[in-house]
């Protein structure tokens, strides 16, 4: 069963609800809630979709923030040992950056990035050149012109 969230004004109509839900599901799906539906009031922010998200802004799961990290990590040591696959590891990277981008995450973006060794060359602001290359090469792949008509 996928994850739903349901916003109610008290905590009494959020267990009136749960009880029909759970009812329905059993009589017409057979079907069970999972042990973790609890009831949170609306200060601790919804855990959804990849975000703790709160009447007034986002924030990034703090799990998403460990994995970035520990990705940055090992990506750091495959490209000192000559072995990092630079358009994988870019799509990885602007695959979680787009994510991020949708809560406040700005300075961790920059932390990231900073802390991607691949990205410059040792003391100068430039893209590295292979990593450079292997993304024109990755752009201009047969497939993918198709899409750029």
């Amino acid at each position: 069963m996928d994850d739903f969230i349901i916003l109610l004004k008290t905590k009494d109509e959020c267990i009136v609800t749960k009880r029909k839900i759970e009812a329905f599901l059993k009589e017409h799906l057979h079907l069970e809630l999972n042990s973790k539906s609890r009831f949170y009031p609306y200060k601790m922010g919804v855990n959804f979709c990849g975000y703790r998200i709160f009447t007034t802004h986002r924030l990034l799961r703090t799990n998403s923030k460990k994995k970035i990290k520990r990705n940055v990590k090992k990506w750091n040591k495959a490209y000192e040992k000559n072995l990092l696959d630079i358009p994988h590891t870019l799509q990885s990277l602007n695959s979680w950056l787009g994510h991020s981008s949708h809560c406040q995450s700005y300075k961790l973006q920059q932390k990231v990035l900073n802390d991607c060794h691949f990205l410059y060359f040792d003391n100068s602001s430039y893209m590295n050149e292979q990593a450079e290359k292997q993304l024109i090469d990755l752009i201009n792949l047969p497939f993918l012109s198709t899409f750029n008509r």
